[in-house]
């Protein structure tokens, strides 16, 4: 399926979040939002009215009477509006649904946060069987390898923000309070402060079965980028996870970047 989604609407939306709606908004024609079931709600969004226009593009993307191609176009419009409206675990689960109507469907996704089109390649990535396709860097940056000692001049990317993710002990692989289990990842943090998601490989580790939602924390994570003598640079670094059960159920956990 080729679906193409354009949301530059959304745009302005970040460059000002406080503006007043546009005045004179023109009113959709029943036969117009007949055709396009989604029109009111691109009405509040271009009025800014984010919580509005995701009810009603929840309503479409959740109807069985509309198209598989209608509901996914939904489903990501409902993400990217998640985006400015309340984050990326939103974002992350709006567009899991679109994928699990189709998981090869495409769209073009125009003048919105680069942060969007990385979560969405990080749901699709995570999908059982998917490999996922090489990075293509335009800017031709190069990688500097941090999974042991960093190189000369080059100082480590270190985590600024993680979700708040609840893990089970079974999840984890814990059996009883005394218990601890780890999980270690190989990844690309960006000069920007964001995993690149297509780079996360699981490298050791007795807690696979957090792999699923440790990955989609790190697409959220954020961090102090890596720089290479003084200017921030692109670093390949381990990530290592701990996991120690507290009590029958509740499970706590560390996390920390392993380099130097």
């Amino acid at each position: 399926m080729k679906l193409v989604l354009v949301v530059a609407m959304v745009t302005a939306l970040a460059a000002a979040p406080s503006a007043a709606p546009a005045q004179g908004t023109p009113v959709q024609s029943g036969d117009t939002m007949a055709a396009d079931p989604l029109a009111p709600a691109r009405e509040q969004v271009a009025a800014r009215n984010l919580d509005s226009a995701a009810a009603l593009i929840r309503r479409v993307a959740e109807a069985p009477s509309q198209s598989v191609a209608t509901r996914i176009e939904a489903w990501v419009l409902l993400g990217v509006v998640d985006f400015y409206r309340s984050g990326d675990s939103a974002t992350a689960f709006a567009f899991r649904q679109a994928l699990a109507l189709d998981p090869g469907f495409q769209v073009t996704l125009n003048n919105v946060d680069p942060a969007v089109e990385r979560i969405l390649a990080a749901e699709r990535a995570a999908l059982p069987g998917v490999v996922p396709p090489p990075r293509i860097d335009p800017a031709g940056e190069p990688v500097h390898d941090c999974l042991g000692k960093c190189p000369e001049g080059v100082r480590p990317p270190q985590f600024s923000f993680f979700p708040q993710i609840e893990f089970t002990n079974a999840s984890v692989s814990l059996n009883d309070r005394r218990s601890r289990t780890f999980l270690t990842l190989h990844a690309v943090v960006g000069a920007d402060g964001i995993i690149e998601p297509e780079t996360i490989i699981v490298a050791s580790g007795t807690a696979r079965g957090t792999e699923t939602e440790v990955r989609r924390g790190l697409i959220q994570a954020r961090f102090t980028p890596g720089r290479k003598d003084g200017v921030r640079c692109r670093t390949r670094v381990t990530l290592r996870f701990d996991f120690e059960a507290e009590g029958t159920s509740w499970v706590k956990y560390t996390y920390r970047v392993q380099a130097r």
